[in-house]
């Protein structure tokens, strides 16, 4: 049996140190979550809904949580494979539905949605710049998405990369060009009549 020093707490049982490790997990980045799931899903009601999926996933991961990586890792891991799924799940109910999704019309639709919103929604031009940034995000595949999101995270290449399981170098090349892109697109976008 191991000594245990009187002086230091007693070790946690493994249900709460799951909860603890929930509750700093969701007080760090909680916030973080939130904002990456805006990424997943535009629909409030359906954003909400798989928030809450994210919530059950973390809970249940980390119980297995060993800390073979950071906190942040680990959270952001768990939320691109609850992400990830959902866009599977959502372009599979699409197909079932018989829905085709052609990009023209979904962009069409954006584009009216934005619009549609317009000065009533959006009072300052710094708003209206982060919905284009989310429209265009959107418009990414699924690794290029992510990694965009996690960027606007905060996180490096490194950091994504460990997520994702991308190699650093293809992160930061994969970074450089989509803002390349978008900067074009921005500007493109405030020249126009």
């Amino acid at each position: 049996m191991k000594n245990h020093n009187p002086e230091s707490p007693p070790p946690l049982a493994s249900a709460e140190l799951q909860a603890e490790r929930y509750r700093q997990a969701l007080a760090l980045h909680g916030a973080e979550l939130a904002r990456f799931m805006v990424g997943y899903e535009r629909d409030e009601a359906k954003r909400q809904e798989l928030n809450q999926e994210l919530q059950l996933a973390l809970w249940q991961s980390l119980a297995a949580f060993q800390g073979g990586c950071s906190l942040r890792t680990w959270v952001y891991r768990v939320a691109h494979n609850v992400g990830a799924s959902h866009v599977q799940a959502s372009l599979r109910r699409f197909e079932r539905q018989g829905l085709c999704l052609d990009l023209e019309q979904l962009q069409e639709a954006e584009s009216q949605m934005l619009s549609d919103q317009g000065a009533a929604v959006h009072s300052t031009e710094r708003r209206l710049d982060l919905d284009r940034i989310l429209a265009w995000i959107h418009r990414l595949r699924m690794p290029d998405r992510e990694v965009m999101l996690l960027y606007l995270e905060g996180l490096d290449a490194a950091a994504i990369g460990e997520v994702t399981g991308l190699n650093a170098r293809h992160v930061a090349t994969k970074i450089h060009r989509i803002k390349a892109l978008f900067a074009a697109k921005h500007q493109a976008g405030r020249t126009a009549p």
